[in-house]
């Protein structure tokens, strides 16, 4: 066995297997990792083999066994496994490769968790302390232990319940992390000292790696157990025990962790960088009085002062990275009163402007860590309203200087790129881009005047320059290479104008600043008449930099909206625009909102080919509508108006050359709601429609004489318009939020237009561009969001609209169903469709279903049939792999149990035991990460069918009998799905546990038999001093149930079922 396992091992991690062979290799050898009966194999293979890959092997299985089957073993097992695995590092560590170290540590740590509460009598420190008092191998063992086990305590590795990992981690917290950081820094100190003897170089570099990695890893945990979210930048205050005072306080700590910094190379050097910015941000209720907090906070800062005068490897990006969040952190844990109360803070204010700006103008890798300094700077601005002439900031002094070399940066940024690569974008990255704007904009309005004034002496000569240009008849070669520099340079400050108008909601603003926004506001508009003069020269927006100045431009009017449009219009903005008035003759909102329109209509149609322009335009479009005021001044627009009436290919030419196909949807999505906004609309939904009409009707009539053998030209000329118009139609349906303007888009669309679906299906059935977007507007159309379809009690609209869903649903699938390859596009991606469409049909509450059986008509069993053949027909691996389809299968089955209980014990025997072997699948999805829902779903829908069966109504008598023909083909179907239920709910962490909890009394009334031989199997299954236990919990699991499904009885199960999982889980993990 042994060979064959390291061969595997060899053809699963070695670099020269295939990917075939790696495959193979890890399903051969997936029955180690998988069955609890195979650990002692795994720990024989750790034992007697030497190879590296198989050790790995061994150890990540044993892992994963003990992860996932915890609760099945005994707690001697546990207490060997740990006490062997410590053994063998003992023994063997120094000898083994790194990577099969590091999977015995993990190991070790997860064992160590999960069994935290069972063994107290262990000590950590206490065992790992053998292996730091040894060798200098064993003591970066030692370390790499402790910090393994820091990182498993701390996170919730193994979706444990929040409540348990919170009660593990806080246990940790209080009994050892002090100890473990104390360890790490005297670890740490000696190395530095010189204490630790003659070691190699490389026993250096390991040793003062796992001492920076264990510190880090202790003043990172997560103090409160909250399970914060580790890749927020900002996480504020440092929440260390109080007990930990006298480790803070001392002054060795923060003299050793600079120790380690000044000698140290990247990254060690960065990460005792981090290890110094957590230090600096301990919670100020630590300290026991204000005089030895400003004690700390003195120290921290000379430290600061002593690297930036020295400049202490700052020239390493790493450590400028890091130094760079030490400072934005110190802002945010330190009031600013605080820092100015210091001795040096004058020194420090200086030293830290000089570093920013010469950090802004000349450092190559400064682009990703200016944001912490902008941030800095903008922390240290909005916090002078709260000064109370408790000393000078200086900030008036350095913050003016900071801003205009800031800004003159990103111009010469921009300039150079445009110089050596004109197509090369400086402003590509928008994400980042945001976050510096967002910083540096309070920076600009802190000196409003002076940034102003300053913005303006650069906005002004740009666009003279670019009005010079324009007056030439011609502009081309270098004069257009100077037209793009020009535009680049401007699109920049567009951005950055945008961010601090935005930033008006930030700080307190005054009629003076509404006057300066008018300034800046009213160049950003001037730019708007040069775009229109230099379109007509960039035939198809060519230009480059024309597009950057378009999304500048769109950015700017995000912003504007967010502050002087819509719900922001009742705040006194009279300043504003008497200046915008005075300067660009825009005296109002109204006019502004015309001015932004008209240039986002614009963009989709003279940028139809440019994805970004069209989207981000149709984002501000679908925004300004979206609000209630806002959309009300839209309603009053002329190009509104003229767009409600003229909405077709010919006035947007970006219907039809998108690549996003989803912007036609969105398009008439915000059309709609703009003109169904109210209960008297803008003018005739018939007329709206007009431009659909002759549209239809040349399908209509190319439907009406074409054949499986037409002319190739018309047909694709048809498939084209039938997209676009489903797209278009499936947007407005969306758009129709009630039961007013739905009933007016299905009187338009019934009967004129609504068959022609079945046409389209009949012939473009194995075509998913086609099918796709039909599916997915008939999806739309029986959707009742917001009980929009209600029509009157004497129409017969619900029943239509339903036999009309159920003929598509028909027609679509008895074609694909073995006529076409079993992929997600071209079979599957239609199939979860089609369930949906289902779905909303029977949960939709439109339709009486009883009429289609009382007067024999077959839409319901047809759509019924089809759809469930078509499910039935992916494979389940299938089914589970797209979660599109299987969160449209699983919800599916639960309402056909509900609803339909009847229809389904009628089907025959093997299509009844193939649905509950899915829903049987489906209930083991009850941990993290699978989607419980999918669980859920499943045992709503047993327990449906387990009710039906228990309460055997007369009326059902025919059901009932076929269902008792199919139990009787395998009469331990509900006993086997009652014991996985019973399994779940012992031995899984399952969130879910009410909704197991429903089907469980329903099978105990119908399986009794099946349920004491479930008793006696689990209490079998425990160790003989816990048969007695699991013996006594079952008997009170049904005290006081009664023979009944009644609420109250349920409910009592329910109860009874919590405290069962609850004494068991005691007496299983005590």
């Amino acid at each position: 066995m042994i060979p064959e396992v390291e061969l595997l091992a060899e053809q699963l991690y070695g670099n020269s297997s295939s990917n075939e062979q790696r495959a193979d290799a890890e399903r051969k050898l997936s029955v180690l990792s998988s069955n609890p009966e195979m650990l002692d194999q795994a720990r024989m293979i750790l034992e007697t083999s030497q190879q590296p890959y198989a050790q790995h092997f061994a150890a990540t299985s044993m892992s994963k066994l003990l992860t996932i089957h915890w609760g099945r073993f005994s707690s001697q097992q546990k207490t060997d496994i740990r006490s062997y695995v410590f053994s063998f590092l003992a023994n063997k560590g120094p000898s083994l490769q790194g990577f099969v170290v590091a999977a015995l540590v993990n190991l070790l740590a997860r064992i160590t968790k999960l069994g935290w509460f069972q063994n107290p009598g262990h000590d950590v420190t206490e065992e790992v302390s053998q292996f730091l008092s040894a060798s200098v191998d064993h003591c970066i063992i030692g370390l790499e232990i402790l910090n393994e086990l820091t990182l498993e305590m701390n996170a919730n590795k193994t979706n444990l319940p929040l409540a348990v990992h919170r009660k593990k981690s806080i246990s940790y917290r209080d009994k050892s992390l002090l100890q473990v950081l104390q360890i790490a820094l005297q670890t740490l100190s000696r190395l530095l000292s010189g204490s630790t003897g003659q070691i190699t170089p490389e026993q250096d570099s390991k040793l003062r790696e796992q001492s920076l990695k264990l510190s880090l890893a202790c003043l990172s945990y997560d103090f409160f157990g909250t399970s914060s979210d580790d890749s927020t930048e900002d996480i504020g205050s440092v929440q260390v025990p109080t007990h930990w005072r006298s480790l803070i306080e001392d002054d060795n700590t923060l003299a050793t962790l600079l120790q380690a910094y000044s000698t140290s190379a990247a990254p060690h050097s960065a990460m005792a960088m981090e290890c110094l910015s957590q230090l600096s941000s301990v919670r100020r209720s630590l300290f026991p009085n204000q005089e030895t907090r400003h004690n700390f906070l003195q120290r921290v800062l000379t430290a600061i002062i002593t690297i930036l005068r020295e400049q202490q490897r700052l020239g390493e990006e790493e450590n400028f990275h890091e130094f760079c969040r030490l400072l934005s952190r110190l802002k945010s844990n330190f009031q600013l009163a605080e820092l100015i109360k210091c001795e040096i803070y004058s020194e420090l204010i200086a030293a830290v402007a000089q570093f920013t700006i010469q950090s802004i103008r000349n450092c190559p890798y400064a682009s990703n860590s200016v944001y912490y300094l902008l941030q800095l700077w903008s922390r240290m601005v909005t916090s002078v309203a709260y000064l109370k002439g408790e000393g000078e900031s200086h900030l008036d002094r350095y913050v003016p200087e900071i801003t205009q070399t800031y800004i003159l940066s990103k111009l010469q940024s921009a300039r150079a790129s445009l110089q050596s690569n004109p197509n090369e974008d400086p402003m590509e990255n928008e994400e980042l881009l945001v976050d510096q704007l967002d910083s540096a904009s309070p920076l600009c309005r802190y000196q409003y005047e002076r940034a102003a004034e300053f913005l303006i002496s650069l906005f002004d000569p740009l666009v003279n320059k670019l009005q010079a240009l324009a007056g030439q008849s011609q502009v081309s070669g270098m004069a257009n290479a100077e037209v793009q520099m020009v535009e680049g340079e401007l699109s920049w400050l567009v951005y950055f104008v945008g961010a601090v108008v935005g930033a008006r909601g930030t700080s307190r603003s005054s009629d003076e600043q509404e006057l300066l926004d008018g300034d800046l506001c009213a160049r950003v508009f001037k730019t708007i008449q040069w775009i229109e003069m230099r379109q007509p020269m960039q035939a198809g927006g060519s230009s480059s930099t024309l597009e950057r100045l378009e999304l500048s431009l769109l950015y700017f009017f995000q912003y504007f909206r967010k502050a002087y449009i819509g719900e922001q219009a009742n705040l006194a903005s009279t300043n504003l625009y008497l200046r915008l008035n005075e300067l660009v003759g825009l005296s109002d909102s109204v006019m502004v909102m015309n001015v932004i329109v008209n240039k986002t209509m614009q963009n989709l149609k003279m940028w139809s080919n440019h994805e970004e322009i069209v989207d981000k335009s149709l984002v501000l479009f679908h925004e300004l509508a979206s609000g209630y005021n806002s959309s009300k001044t839209l309603a009053k627009l002329d190009v509104i108006t003229f767009a409600l009436r003229n909405h077709g290919p010919a006035q947007f030419p970006f219907l039809t050359k998108s690549g996003n196909p989803r912007h036609r949807t969105q398009f008439y999505v915000t059309l709609t709601r703009i003109l169904l906004m109210e209960d008297t609309c803008l003018m005739d939904f018939e007329q709206f429609m007009a431009p659909f009409v002759p549209i239809l009707q040349h399908l209509q009539a190319f439907f009406s004489h074409v054949s499986s053998t037409g002319p190739g030209a018309a047909r694709e000329e048809a498939k084209s318009l039938l997209i676009g118009v489903l797209r278009d139609l499936r947007g407005i349906c969306f758009g129709t939020s009630n039961r007013r303007t739905y009933v007016a888009f299905f009187d338009w669309i019934y009967p004129d237009y609504l068959p022609m679906l079945i046409n389209s299906v009949e012939l473009w059935w194995n075509d998913s561009a086609v099918t796709t977007p039909l599916l997915k507007f008939v999806s739309e159309l029986v959707h009742n969001k917001c009980q929009r379809i209600a029509f009157e009690c004497s129409s017969p609209n619900g029943i239509l609209l339903f036999r009309e869903a159920s003929n598509v649903l028909f027609a679509y699938g008895q074609r694909i169903l073995n006529g076409v390859p079993p992929t997600y596009k071209d079979k599957y991606k239609g199939i979860s469709i089609c369930l949906m469409i289902l779905n909303r049909l029977l949960s939709g509450g439109y339709v009486n279903f009883g009429v289609f059986q009382l007067y024999g008509d077959s839409a319901l069993n047809n759509a019924l049939n089809i759809v469930l053949q078509l499910s039935l027909s992916i494979p389940m691996q299938d089914l589970m792999a797209y979660s599109k389809v299987m969160r449209g299968y699983f919800p599916l089955q639960e309402i056909l149990c509900h609803n339909h209980t009847t229809y389904l014990c009628l089907l025959e025997t093997p299509v009844f035991l193939q649905i509950m072997s899915n829903i049987q699948y489906g209930l083991k999805w009850v941990t993290p990460p699978h989607d419980m829902s999918v669980s859920s779903d499943c045992a709503a829908a047993l327990y449906h069918i387990a009710e039906f069966r228990f309460r055997a109504s007369k009326k059902d008598a025919q059901a009932l009998t076929s269902l008792d023909r199919h139990i009787a083909e395998r009469p331990q179907m509900f006993g086997q799905l009652l014991a996985l239920l019973l399994e779940a709910v012992v031995y899984d962490d399952c969130p879910n546990q009410w909704a197991l909890s429903r089907p469980m009394l329903a099978l105990i009334l119908t399986n009794e038999e099946a349920f004491e031989h479930i008793k006696l199997e689990m209490c079998e299954a425990q160790p003989p001093d816990k048969k007695g236990q699991m013996m006594s919990a079952f008997e009170k699991l049904m005290n006081g149930v009664q023979r009944n499904l009644e609420s109250r009885n349920r409910d009592r199960f329910t109860q009874n079922l919590t405290q069962f999982r609850s004494d068991v889980k005691a007496f299983l993990n005590p």
